[in-house]
């Protein structure tokens, strides 16, 4: 009898992206393309209460908020492509993006495509405030239609750990359609 071991999973290939002429950038827009999901985080540099005080002062007054530096960007990729040089079907590329290098504009319309697409599952943590600096980094490329599409899974995780705290029968059925989907076992 031959056992059989189970594949160890495949680390996600890593790609920094700094240029829009770059191989990675190509990779990058392959993979949002051809991906049934797509996961969000965004980074900036904290500013100092002074410094606010300052820029809210040169923007007459108006809150400033942080510049969105790295935005991280993970793919699910649902169909083989013969551009697609990333991987394979069902691999999960993951894309630093470094927005001080980049035109925001090449980022922004590669976003855009992202957001308005229905077929497309965005996922974020705690995202809200991520929304809020995107916006205000991307405010020069136009509206930003559809980030407040994005999933928040810090939200959906603590309601499902909520519904199960509870007894079964206050399970709602959305709730139980939720677990599965995330493969989240409910404990009764």
């Amino acid at each position: 009898m031959e056992l059989i071991t189970p594949n160890p999973r495949r680390l996600p290939e890593i790609f920094i992206v700094t240029s829009p002429d770059s191989p990675e950038f190509s990779r990058l827009r392959s993979a949002i393309r051809h991906s049934s999901v797509v996961a969000l985080d965004a980074e900036w540099k904290p500013i100092r209460s002074r410094q606010v005080a300052d820029s809210s002062d040169e923007a007459g007054g108006s809150p400033s908020f942080p510049t969105v530096t790295l935005l991280q960007i993970a793919c699910r990729l649902y169909c083989e492509d013969s551009d697609l040089e990333c991987s394979v079907v069902g691999s999960c590329p993951v894309f630093l993006v470094d927005l001080v290098s980049l035109p925001l504009s090449t980022v922004w319309e590669l976003l855009r495509e992202m957001f308005v697409s229905p077929s497309v599952l965005k996922l974020g943590f705690r995202f809200k405030q991520d929304f809020v600096y995107l916006s205000s980094t991307f405010s020069s490329q136009g509206c930003f239609l559809g980030f407040d599409e994005v999933i928040c899974c810090s939200y959906l995780f603590s309601s499902i750990f909520l519904f199960a705290q509870t007894p079964a029968s206050c399970y709602c059925p959305l709730t139980l359609e939720i677990s599965v989907l995330l493969n989240v076992q409910l404990l009764f």
